[in-house]
């Protein structure tokens, strides 16, 4: 099975980002962490158009309704993953209901021997996905970093079949 990181493209001149008041605490979503005082977020689009899949400067992976719920439609009853509704204001393009994707704990997949890191250090520089313990996960994280998303093969075709990779850009997390 393949596994592609999802990323934000931030060379695609398309989609915009989503910006958290200036006030605003930051992060906003730490997976394994409860997320706080999302009900009271407003973001705004700027430098380009709503993507289904967007970053938020606060720190946050933010999810258009499509996107959720094509995601959803492979999570299934996953309890380790919330999508939390936040309003994302344009003047250019309206106002949208937007999502915080966060995962409340880390999952562990990471294939240790194979994961490139920073010599002597924890830090890691190239991922790898141990087959075994990710088996039958769809939509995944596998470290505690605010833009760490995961999706399968099967995600990533149904991402692409939908045309919502506009903005994103798919790295293949070695197997």
């Amino acid at each position: 099975m393949k596994y592609y990181e999802l990323i934000d493209d931030g060379y695609d001149k398309v989609g915009g980002m989503l910006y958290a008041p200036s006030e605003w605490p930051c992060p906003i979503a730490v997976d394994a962490m409860e997320v706080k005082n999302w009900q009271n977020l407003t973001v705004e689009l700027r430098d380009g158009k709503y993507c289904p899949f967007l970053s938020c400067n606060a720190g946050a992976n933010m999810v258009s309704e499509e996107m959720k719920d094509l995601l959803l439609s492979f999570i299934g009853d996953n309890d380790n993953i919330e999508f939390l509704p936040v309003t994302a204001k344009s003047k250019e393009y309206g106002d949208r209901t937007y999502y915080i994707m966060h995962f409340k704990i880390i999952y562990d997949v990471i294939d240790t021997e194979k994961t490139v890191y920073v010599p002597g250090t924890d830090i890691i520089i190239k991922v790898r996905i141990d087959q075994e313990k990710a088996k039958g996960l769809k939509v995944f994280n596998s470290r505690p970093a605010v833009n760490d998303v995961i999706v399968s093969e099967d995600v990533y075709q149904a991402i692409k079949q939908k045309k919502f990779d506009t903005g994103v850009e798919f790295v293949l997390v070695g197997y």
